[in-house]
Formats: structure tokens, sequence, C-alpha cells
């Protein structure tokens, strides 16, 4: 990498000689970055895939009632598993639990 710079044009087709030095740095690390993978992809024959995208995790989107001492408030929550959603209605306090989006985009109204 020693004297490997840029000794062009820098940003839009602007040659350097306006430029502040600390834009000139910029600028060089910018084009050594993209000059040394343009390089290695040369030399690499092969072709890379892109990795497949996962699939996005579905939300369950629930508003639970609860009471505590005659005092009752709602809140709205949000879970990605059946299972977490299931041991918060497990709780003494709730009374009511409404299902805004589920798996299968069905409300549900419950207990």
């Amino acid at each position: 990498m020693k004297n490997l710079y840029n000794k062009g044009k820098y940003r839009s087709f602007e040659y350097a000689k306006h430029l502040r030095p600390f834009l000139k740095r910029i600028g060089n690390k910018k084009w050594r970055k993209t000059e040394k993978q343009e390089i290695e992809n040369q030399l690499n024959d092969f072709v890379r895939f892109q990795k497949a995208r996962k699939k996005k995790q579905f939300k369950i989107w629930v508003k639970i009632t609860t009471e505590d001492n005659v005092r009752k408030y709602s809140e709205y929550k949000n879970f990605y598993s059946e299972k977490s959603f299931q041991d918060s209605i497990k709780r003494n306090s709730v009374t009511h639990f409404f299902i805004l989006k589920n798996k299968n985009n069905e409300n549900k109204n419950n207990r």
C-alpha cells in the first residue's frame, strides 16, 4: 500500500487541487478500499452468490387487560413465539386479552 493514492479525480469528477487536506484523506481512503476490492475481484475467477434472505419473523400483536386491586389497565404487546405469549397470559392479574395479529391474520377475543 506504499505510495498508493488517488492522483486523479475525487468527488464527482473534480480534481484535488482545491480540496482541503481532510477531504483529500477521506477521498483517498474510499479510493483505496474500492481499488483493492476491484483488484481482488479481477484475480478471483469464481462468482460469489448472495446469501438467501431469512424469512421475516412474524410478530403476534396482543392487547392485554390486567386488573390489580380494582385498578384496570390495558397494554399493547408483541411476541415472537406462541410460548412467550401463552406464558404472559398465565399471570393471575390478566382478565382479558385480544389478539390483533397472529400467524393466520385472524382476530381472536378470549377470556
